[in-house]
């Protein structure tokens, strides 16, 4: 398998549509996929890729020295930049405040660009949204400070929007949330995914026919269900 054309096929597709070619692989689970109404920073974008995991604090001071603080962060820099790509941060403030500031804007989302990211998944806050550059941010909020923003500690399990998450795990995500591409399933989804799309155009194309009824829905879906 080139993981890599196929990480840029799934690109092709939205987040509901990669979940529905998974159930059918599958089956139906109520898990691997976050839940809410997250904020996108960008209502088209869409992001494939490894996560790389953090968490953070922003209502209060951290009861860290300066240098303290600056060894976590310069570890998670170096974790990030050396990471599989492509690579998307799941951060989540773990404060007891959620974001009441925000770590990710203009400069943060320039340098994670620079370091090989796809994309940030957080439930904090996200801020400078007109000077992003494209960069996809899917947040918890939207705020205007930055609050006390500090990261805590880097590659660790994370829950974002009831989704948790472990460091390298393959994350689908767009407008509507964020999945976990089981990995026993990546080889087969685009072609689940062509299925799919398939049958719901069909479905769709009958719904417009002359005569079209109950009866004819009934026995369309007893053909494709």
């Amino acid at each position: 398998m080139d993981i890599e054309a196929t990480i840029a096929t799934l690109r092709r597709y939205d987040t509901p549509t990669v979940w529905n070619a998974l159930t059918k692989l599958r089956g139906n689970r109520i898990e691997g996929l976050t839940f809410g109404r997250p904020v996108a920073s960008d209502p088209a974008m869409r992001m494939v890729g490894y996560a790389v995991t953090a968490r953070m604090t922003s209502d209060h001071p951290a009861p860290l020295t300066q240098a303290e603080k600056d060894a976590i962060r310069f570890a998670y820099y170096r974790v990030v930049g050396n990471a599989p790509g492509p690579r998307i941060v799941v951060m989540e403030d773990v404060g007891e405040r959620p974001g009441l500031g925000a770590i990710w804007g203009e400069v943060h989302a320039a340098i994670h660009r620079g370091l090989g990211c796809v994309g940030v998944i957080t439930n904090g806050a996200v801020r400078d949204l007109d000077a992003l550059d494209g960069f996809p941010i899917l947040a918890g909020s939207i705020c205007l400070g930055n609050g006390f923003t500090q990261i805590r500690s880097v590659n660790e399990p994370v829950s974002v929007f009831g989704l948790t998450v472990h460091p390298g795990d393959l994350i689908h995500a767009d407008r509507h949330g964020a999945m976990i591409v089981p990995p026993e399933q990546l080889e087969a989804l685009p072609g689940a995914i062509d299925a799919l799309l398939a049958a719901e155009q069909a479905t769709i194309q009958a719904t417009r026919a002359p005569g079209f009824d109950a009866e004819a829905l009934i026995s369309l879906w007893q053909k494709t269900n």
